[in-house]
């Protein structure tokens, strides 16, 4: 019987999801750490842009700007990615009026650039503003909710996104999540602990289109799921104490 009560008591205490496992940034002596430096992400071919042109010409804005009036409250995903412009697999957009456009190697910043100097060959005091449109990234495992989640902002962390995720769950291994990251043909795959203040100066820490965050589980989610047939196994083991017990 002592036996079955110590059974017991390990299974309650290995079950438990230990504090230090949820808790993130813990070194309550360190008050400062750099923060890893943000890559240049370099646009690439199946990007879509979305590409705004100011002129004082209003002819010159409807023939252009394919979304016609600027009114944001009908913007959604889906209306962006329609009147967006996609990079073909020549690292190219074709815009309406000025054609087709080499953005390879680009920045978004240096795209800017090269796409407000082939409007100024055609169109005088025009204004052109971008952004990137298929900042996506993938979350999945211990998470409050998985999927493919819409960054809109260009500058975001590893944080930001677990929080647009609903944060990972109690039974999340925060101590190592494994970013995905396509670099040109190269696949990365990048560990970082979120429970260590020397995680904002990791590579991970810094989020870039098309990233895959995986969540994994602890070893307490295991017991935690096994619990019913423990709790089975134990009950027949104490019964078959009990009637051995009685028949002695």
């Amino acid at each position: 019987m002592r036996a079955v009560i110590t059974l017991l008591i390990l299974i309650l205490m290995t079950s438990c999801t230990q504090y230090k496992k949820i808790v993130y940034l813990q070194e309550e002596d360190v008050n400062e750490q750099k923060v890893a430096a943000l890559e240049s992400y370099l646009l690439r071919p199946g990007d879509m842009l979305h590409v705004k042109l100011y002129s004082p010409d209003q002819n010159v804005n409807s023939m252009f700007n394919l979304e016609g009036n600027d009114n944001r409250s009908n913007y959604n995903d889906i209306s962006i990615y329609l009147t967006g412009f996609l990079i073909d697999d020549n690292n190219r957009i074709e815009l309406p009026i000025i054609g087709e456009i080499d953005l390879k190697g680009s920045t978004l910043a240096s795209a800017k650039e090269i796409i407000t100097d082939s409007v100024s060959n055609y169109i005088r005091e025009a204004t052109v503003n971008i952004k990137l449109l298929s900042y996506q990234v993938t979350v999945f495992g211990e998470v409050g909710a998985s999927g493919v989640k819409s960054i809109y902002r260009s500058q975001s962390t590893i944080f930001d996104v677990l929080s647009n995720s609903g944060d990972i769950s109690e039974l999340g291994d925060r101590t190592d999540v494994v970013v995905l990251r396509k670099n040109g043909d190269v696949q990365q795959k990048l560990h970082i602990d979120l429970t260590d203040m020397a995680s904002l100066g990791n590579p991970a820490y810094n989020i870039y289109p098309n990233d895959v965050i995986y969540v994994k589980p602890l070893r307490a989610k295991i017991f935690r799921n096994n619990i019913p047939i423990i709790s089975l196994t134990l009950t027949t083991l104490t019964t078959f104490l009990l009637i051995l017990n009685y028949i002695k």
